[in-house]
């Protein structure tokens, strides 16, 4: 079965025509996750890194502002409106291609 995930663009910061890259802890205070539920996301292919930066033989992930703005979708729609991982699958799916 193909990966579902959603191919991250670049942002850009205001003004500087850099991209503002994340890491896996930063991101998971900024959405109010643990490492572990975000983990559970990628491996449901809700989300996907933006860049993975090899450091000491191993890979840590970035993530940009798209997955920041996916991500706090994702835990709207699980947290507050229970949504179950199927449905925000279903839901990402159709926002994706509406070009949301």
């Amino acid at each position: 079965m193909p990966k579902r995930g959603v191919r991250n663009r670049k942002s850009s910061c205001a003004g500087e025509g850099r991209h503002l890259l994340i890491s896996r802890s930063a991101f998971c205070t900024m959405i109010g996750v643990t490492e572990r539920q975000l983990s559970v996301w990628e491996q449901e292919d809700l989300l996907v890194p933006a860049q993975r930066l090899e450091s000491a033989g191993k890979a840590q992930p970035l993530y940009d502002r798209s997955a920041l703005e996916r991500a706090r979708l994702i835990r709207t729609l699980e947290q507050e409106l229970e949504v179950n991982l199927p449905g925000i699958d279903i839901i990402l799916q159709l926002l994706d291609r509406m070009g949301r």
